[in-house]
């Protein structure tokens, strides 16, 4: 059979081994996992201000204030929760806007309108990441922070981000929820703002199931984080606590989790190690295939390597693209192709489109500290949808094999010849 005909045509594909599931700390959890939550379960101490000398979260938030070398850490019960106890921390609130790009989970415009601020919807450029350009381009006078989203792994460009925020007295939340490791210029994502918000969760770099850590340099807040997570943080710590209390929540971590993020955490330098190797491999073989390029990095040392992002001429070239992979046994995916309601596009976010509220008067939307004239439309970032919709996704696993990484650069080189 000829082995240069597409499998979508009838051709013999590539391979038709399945590939392991991609799953990054998921994959990576064993005995030393199991034996850690076993010990916190059988100390009965399960509440980590019952033991603060022994706290699996309290040592979970050295891991990270040593990783980021931020002065604070504060462990959360999700990546949610940290986003949210972040803008408290930073005084955001009622009467003020918060820019973001308009591709990263419903969790992250989420987050703002909880805490009453107003989302402000911006483009992102062919790094997937949050376009600084159009950030400048959408401040007003209610501005009071920037919320870039490190999405699949990619860092943003924080440079111009921060300095966007210095010439404009802005406040920058970094969302590293799927880019725990990675790193920008050196420096780790999540200590280039003024704090940085990570995610646990099971589809995460590492994972405790849920969970989230907020991290910064500034003690205020920490503090105002630290509250708003636990309504009683001032009672546990008040040694610790200079802040006036104000009402919090439970946002708490469980000592299981932050056992069990522990030990994610000390494979998480390896679990990295592996996809960038992968994700150079597959790159290196496939730089010079006509009628693609990868998406640019803007650093593709320090990004995480868990994705594949290649940018075809037009989004019925990327879905044919995508289609011809599958067939050929690669677990290829587009980003945007109007199949499913993917709510990490914002066209998905039902309540920002539709300024929905829990709250009867309508708030935030409805707040006289707001001026009420932010509307949004399913068409509002056209150059989002359009580099969404021309792009296609392979994610990487540190369980995958350098066959694995032949097998997709093979297939994306055969794609690629053929649709030429």
């Amino acid at each position: 059979m000829n082995k240069e005909k597409l499998a979508i045509n009838g051709g013999a594909p590539v391979t038709t081994r399945p590939f392991p599931e991609p799953w990054l700390g998921p994959a990576a959890i064993g005995e030393e996992e199991a034996q850690a939550v076993a010990a916190v379960v059988r100390s009965g101490k399960i509440f980590r201000y019952l033991a603060p000398e022994s706290s699996q979260c309290a040592a979970l938030e050295r891991l990270f204030r040593d990783f980021t070398g931020c002065r604070y850490t504060l462990a959360v019960g999700g990546g949610t929760a940290a986003l949210i106890c972040g803008l408290v921390g930073l005084g955001v609130g009622d009467g003020d806007e918060v820019i973001l790009p308009g591709f990263t989970y419903v969790a992250s415009p989420s987050s703002i309108l909880i805490c009453g601020a107003v989302p402000v919807i911006a483009e992102i450029d062919e790094s997937l990441t949050i376009d600084p350009v159009d950030v400048e381009r959408k401040i007003t006078a209610r501005t009071r922070a920037i919320m870039p989203v490190h999405m699949r792994g990619f860092p943003c460009n924080m440079e111009r981000i921060m300095d966007i925020a210095r010439r404009h007295n802005l406040l920058v939340i970094e969302d590293c929820a799927q880019a725990c490791g990675g790193m920008y210029k050196g420096k780790p994502l999540g200590a280039l703002g003024d704090v940085g918000c990570f995610s646990l969760q099971q589809y995460k770099v590492i994972t405790a199931g849920e969970g989230g850590l907020v991290a910064t340099n500034s003690r205020r807040v920490y503090e105002r984080a630290a509250i708003r997570h636990d309504s009683a943080m001032c009672f546990w710590e008040p040694a610790n606590t200079t802040t006036t209390p104000f009402p919090g929540e439970n946002f708490r971590m469980n000592e299981m989790e932050g056992a069990l993020a522990c030990v994610q955490f000390r494979r998480m330098a390896e679990i990295l190690s592996r996809t960038r190797a992968l994700r150079r491999q597959i790159y290196e073989a496939v730089g010079d295939c006509p009628g693609i390029k990868t998406c640019p990095s803007t650093d593709p040392e320090g990004d995480c390597g868990i994705t594949v992002a290649l940018l075809l001429d037009s989004g019925d070239k990327a879905r044919l693209f995508c289609e011809a992979l599958k067939a050929e046994g690669i677990p290829a995916g587009s980003v945007y192709d109007k199949s499913i309601p993917d709510r990490h596009v914002y066209c998905y976010w039902e309540y920002v489109m539709e300024k929905s509220s829990h709250d009867r008067n309508g708030r935030p939307w409805s707040s006289p500290l707001h001026d009420q004239t932010r509307n949004y439309h399913p068409d509002m970032c056209p150059r989002t949808l359009a580099i969404l919709g021309r792009t296609v996704v392979i994610s990487l696993s540190q369980t995958y094999e350098d066959c694995h990484a032949r097998w997709i650069a093979e297939a994306i080189r055969k794609v690629a010849t053929a649709l030429a």
